[in-house]
C-alpha cells in the first residue's frame, strides 16, 4: 500500500452526526447513510453532490467516536434541521486508497498505519480522520461484499 501527501483547502461542511462507543457505530452508521442519502437534497449550496464525506472524531480516552455523514457546501446560508455545520482547517494528510469488500477495511488500515510508520510520518490524533466517498463506493447503496468498492481514506498528519 502507497500512500501520498497532500494538503487539503479549508472545506465547509454540513450534514449529520453520530456520538457512540465502536460497538454502537457498528449498528447505527448504516442507518446514518440511510437518512442521509434521503435527505441530502435539503442541504443547499453543494459544491459536488456525488462527493460525500465520513469524518471520524476519535476520543481515545474514553473510546468515543463521533461521526459525521456531509457533503461539501460554498457557505452556510441554512442548515436543515438535525443537520451540523462545520469548517475544517487546511490539513496536510496521508491519503490512501482502499478497494475491495468492506470486511477489507481494517486491513487497509494496519497497512496505512504500517506505511506511516515506515515513512517517518505521525497521525495527528487531535485532528479528525477523513473518508472520501465518489460514485465507486455509496454505503448503504452498493454491496458491502462487492469487489470493486474503492474510496479514499485521509490521515491527518502532525
Amino acid at each position: 500500500m502507497e500512500g501520498t501527501i497532500v494538503t487539503v483547502p479549508q472545506k465547509h461542511f454540513i450534514g449529520l452526526s453520530f456520538s457512540g462507543t465502536f460497538p454502537m457505530l457498528v449498528e447505527f452508521m448504516p442507518k446514518l447513510w440511510a437518512t442521509f442519502l434521503q435527505r441530502q437534497q435539503e442541504i443547499p449550496h453543494v459544491i459536488h453532490p456525488e462527493l460525500r464525506y465520513d469524518f471520524s472524531d476519535e476520543n481515545f480516552e474514553h473510546r468515543m467516536y463521533t461521526e459525521y455523514i456531509v457533503v461539501e457546501v460554498e457557505r452556510f446560508e441554512q442548515i436543515p434541521p438535525g443537520m451540523v455545520g462545520f469548517t475544517v482547517p487546511e490539513r496536510t494528510y496521508a491519503r490512501f486508497t482502499h478497494t475491495g469488500p468492506m470486511e477489507q477495511v481494517q486491513d487497509t488500515y494496519q497497512q496505512l498505519f504500517a506505511w506511516l510508520h515506515k515513512n517517518g510520518h505521525q497521525q495527528n490524533e487531535q485532528a479528525v480522520r477523513m473518508e472520501r466517498y465518489d460514485e465507486r463506493y455509496v454505503p448503504t447503496v452498493h454491496e458491502a461484499t462487492r469487489m470493486e468498492n474503492t474510496y479514499e481514506i485521509f490521515i491527518p498528519l502532525r
